[in-house]
């Protein structure tokens, strides 16, 4: 089945404008993955206001930047600047107080906050910080197809994070040609720029700031030309979601407890 989600224009953080395609009512999660964000304007006044201090707690954020820059700091004495290519993938785990604020004031910012479950029995390990520059993430170059590989593998090309659970994200850039991958259980296909063919069972089109979710296939074959997107692939961890803006949990007594912790200083 290849299911299309549209993306919903919000704003978050202090004022940030955003295309949204998880975390929505159409679509609360996929398991694992929460939330897909993607900030995209050359109108500083869509990102200037960032992302000031702010919690979370069970989960990974992720933060790609493809153009622009971010500074970065958090209550784990992290800090530094986040500039295009780059990632930011960071373990919340048991609590973690951080902002992400341009570094810029005018110009095109544009990138992608993911974040993906954890298991319960993780979800309040340490919270880690890992910074990837462009020469720490593979780079494959096939006929007509470029692929970013940020986690995971592609055709043996292994990507630089050691993850609790498998996860693919790739950036994947189509000038022509054909990508191919092998599926798991829940894939994503988000388009940011032109328009990809799909091909599964049978064709689908899909156009730039909407996402595709492919399941009960063992392969996908995209096309597309001048054209780009976001691969996400991974199983899902099958436990019970409940979330309270920046804490997911697996129950509201966990929830309740990451809202104490907070608001008491000792998240």
């Amino acid at each position: 089945m290849v299911k299309v989600v549209y993306g919903e224009n919000v704003t978050d953080g202090a004022g940030v404008h955003l295309n949204r395609v998880i975390g929505t009512k159409k679509l609360e999660d996929i398991d694992p993955f929460l939330l897909l964000d993607e900030f995209r304007s050359e109108d500083k006044n869509d990102y200037i206001a960032g992302f000031p201090m702010h919690p979370h707690r069970g989960f990974d954020t992720i933060t790609y930047m493809v153009e622009g820059s971010f500074t970065h700091k958090d209550s784990k004495g992290h800090h530094g600047s986040l500039n295009a290519g780059e990632v930011q993938w960071m373990t919340a785990g048991k609590g973690i107080i951080h902002e992400e604020m341009p570094a810029m004031e005018n110009g095109q910012l544009w990138g992608y906050q993911l974040w993906i479950n954890l298991p319960a029995k993780d979800k309040m390990m340490a919270p880690k910080y890992r910074h990837l520059t462009n020469a720490t993430m593979p780079l494959v170059k096939e006929d007509g197809v470029t692929v970013k590989i940020i986690s995971g593998d592609y055709n043996g090309t292994v990507g630089p994070i050691e993850l609790i659970f498998p996860v693919n994200y790739f950036d994947v850039r189509l000038t022509h040609g054909t990508f191919e991958k092998e599926l798991r259980i829940t894939n994503l296909i988000y388009v940011h720029t032109g328009k990809v063919k799909i091909i599964a069972d049978k064709e689908i089109e899909v156009t730039a700031g909407n996402m595709a979710i492919i399941s009960d296939f063992d392969k996908v074959r995209v096309q597309g030309k001048d054209a780009g997107f976001l691969f996400m692939s991974a199983d899902p961890i099958n436990e019970p979601i409940v979330r309270y803006g920046p804490f997911v949990m697996n129950t509201m007594d966990e929830i309740i407890q990451a809202v104490d912790d907070a608001n008491d200083g000792t998240l």
